[in-house]
């Protein structure tokens, strides 16, 4: 029988597929790098060779979530639809994994780590659905501060929403706004379908 150290295959992969698994049973604050070991079967200087601290580990699942929102844009698919729905692709998961979005919001996961393939495909189809250069980087800006601010409400239940209107049509409506503010000049657009 292997001893718990010397399990095969233990990978930062495994380790953070196994720790959002845990997030999303019991929560980001509730992981502990013990808890995690136990889980993977391996000692917690095992787990401790390969990450050195629950938030370099946090820091992982955040960049792993980030790269698993991101889904190729379809030729001949409404670019500002597509970029919408990257964002509450993002969303979705986060709520998933209770914890992670105010980690993420508030710490440089968000600001500089956002996967570099789904930024530029942002961008590109900011362009594409008739942005300047200029105008989609600022674009860009406004839904990653706009996004930061949703996620750091999300914890809010939609029992406490005053409006009627969940927390996710509510996110919607705000990308829609922000989208079609700063769209070619065209601040009157409806929103998208």
């Amino acid at each position: 029988m292997t001893s718990p150290a010397a399990r095969p295959g233990l990978s930062i992969e495994l380790i953070v597929d196994t720790a959002l698994q845990l997030i999303a049973k019991h929560g980001a604050d509730r992981l502990s790098m013990r808890q995690l070991s136990a889980e993977l079967g391996v000692s917690l200087g095992a787990t401790y060779r390969h990450v050195p601290s629950k938030e370099a580990l946090l820091t992982l699942c955040g960049r792993a979530l980030y790269e698993r929102s991101y889904t190729s844009p379809d030729h001949g698919e409404d670019p500002l639809l597509w970029v919408r729905e990257q964002v509450m692709h993002l969303y979705d998961l986060l709520v998933a994994h209770p914890g992670m979005a105010s980690r993420m919001a508030s710490s440089t996961v968000f600001a500089g780590n956002v996967d570099p393939e789904l930024q530029e495909a942002v961008r590109r189809s900011l362009i594409q659905a008739g942005h300047s250069e200029e105008n989609a980087d600022m674009v860009g800006l406004v839904l990653t501060l706009f996004t930061a601010g949703a996620l750091m409400a999300s914890g809010r239940s939609d029992a406490e929403n005053t409006s009627g209107l969940s927390t996710r049509s509510l996110i919607v409506t705000g990308i829609d706004f922000i989208l079609h503010s700063y769209a070619a000049g065209d601040a009157g657009a409806p929103p998208l379908s």
